[in-house]
């Protein structure tokens, strides 16, 4: 057992229920106040394209939230960064709860993204810190799995509360989530940053970042995760306008059958945290590639329908696609540099978010010209996911199993 070994030995995992937890806050609040952009527009007198802006600048913060805080983990702790955020994100909601017009609901929706950042990658850190890659790979999927259990319900409760209250009591919720999620860390999170790294040269946000995209198995891990998380962002970007606006259908519908997404998706995670460890994160990456590509063209096919099984039934194949890669994907991107856990989660969830924004603000531009956008955004982000792909099997003929492979040379990690 080599000198990280030991040490991850003696850090025990925070409860499993709190890092659960805390991961759902980021698929709830990105996914479940969708069905609202309807009456956003219509009590704060707005166009779809200025409603649509809630998920781009909740993506955008994302991206800078993912880079600085993720950084700050590394320099000074997980659970310092876990607590600010927490907080943070509770008063980003109260200040969306209470928005006079477009102007104010998108500044606090950015202040609601910038600390969400942490509940997406931090917790994700945290089992890596514990565990080995494989491991951790097949941990990350089981949490999933319980964390996708309210995301589920998330866009249906989102559409109900907007039918028949108002937009306003859903961020008022994710508030009061958020200031008892921050109490609970305070009561029960403890530290796992490793004594080594703790105790190592602390290294800057330029310095890590630079580091990392030496890295060509990060880079090819980050550029998968970007092509497989565009798919997701530009189906919730592009859906509720051609279900709802062109299609005609209801929020509570869009929310009732989008359920389908996070059932696909929890499949996913289900076989990752059964085969990841087993078969190794290269092939459950190759494997999981097979049904998102087949729901990518399913899409085209049934796009000649109206019916919403024409969107969620492709929708879904793609969501069992990601819950197989993402978990191993994340693995991957964490394991180049042992020292840098917390900043290679922060920068690939930055990138990836960065891609979102571009696909999402894109879409809320070309979808009123006609619903193909959607397919036509969709099937770019599958390109540029088997784009990541070609570039991962080609780095070290695909060995992005074991440590070694993932490190450029020249490049030590502290502790070894």
């Amino acid at each position: 057992m080599n000198r990280s070994e030991k040490e991850a030995a003696k850090i025990t995992l925070p409860p499993v229920w709190l890092l659960v937890t805390i991961s759902a806050i980021g698929p709830i609040v990105l996914n479940g106040v969708l069905p609202a952009n309807t009456a956003v527009m219509a009590e704060l007198q707005t166009s779809y394209g200025s409603a649509q802006l809630v998920l781009s600048v909740f993506l955008l913060a994302l991206l800078f939230g993912q880079i600085l805080l993720g950084n700050a983990a590394d320099r000074f702790g997980r659970r310092p960064v876990m607590l600010l955020s927490l907080f943070g994100f509770s008063i980003g909601g109260a200040l969306c709860a209470v928005a006079p017009n477009i102007e104010s609901l998108l500044a606090a929706r950015f202040v609601q993204g910038f600390f969400a950042a942490s509940c997406s990658f931090l917790p994700r850190a945290v089992v890596r810190d514990v565990y080995g890659q494989e491991k951790s790979a097949s941990m990350i999927g089981y949490m999933t799995v319980a964390m996708m259990v309210a995301p589920m319900f998330g866009p249906a409760i989102g559409g109900f509360v907007t039918d028949n209250f108002s937009w306003r009591w859903m961020y008022a919720g994710l508030s009061v989530i958020g200031a008892v999620l921050g109490v609970f860390s305070w009561l029960f999170m403890n530290e796992t940053r490793s004594a080594h790294t703790a105790n190592s040269k602390r290294t800057s946000l330029i310095d890590a970042s630079k580091d990392l995209l030496q890295i060509r198995a990060f880079n090819a891990s980050t550029i998968m995760l970007a092509g497989t998380v565009g798919l997701y962002y530009a189906f919730l970007a592009g859906a509720p306008f051609v279900m709802m606006e062109s299609r005609g259908y209801s929020a509570s519908e869009f929310g009732r059958w989008f359920a389908m997404v996070p059932v696909g998706y929890l499949t996913g995670n289900l076989l990752a945290g059964r085969f990841s460890q087993r078969l190794g994160v290269s092939r459950m990456i190759a494997i999981g590639a097979i049904p998102g590509l087949l729901g990518v063209s399913l899409l085209w096919l049934l796009s000649y329908s109206t019916h919403p099984f024409s969107l969620f039934i492709p929708m879904n194949l793609i969501a069992l696609s990601n819950g197989m890669c993402l978990p191993n994907l994340m693995s991957a991107a964490m394991s180049v540099r042992s020292d840098l856990v917390s900043s290679a989660a922060g920068l690939s969830g930055a990138i990836q978010t960065g891609f979102g924004v571009v696909l999402t603000y894109a879409l809320g531009v070309m979808l009123p010209s006609g619903d193909r956008w959607l397919n036509i955004m969709v099937t770019f982000s599958a390109a540029y996911w088997v784009f990541g792909l070609w570039l991962w099997f080609s780095t070290n003929d695909g060995s992005g199993d074991n440590d070694d492979a993932l490190r450029v040379p020249g490049v030590r990690v502290p502790g070894e």
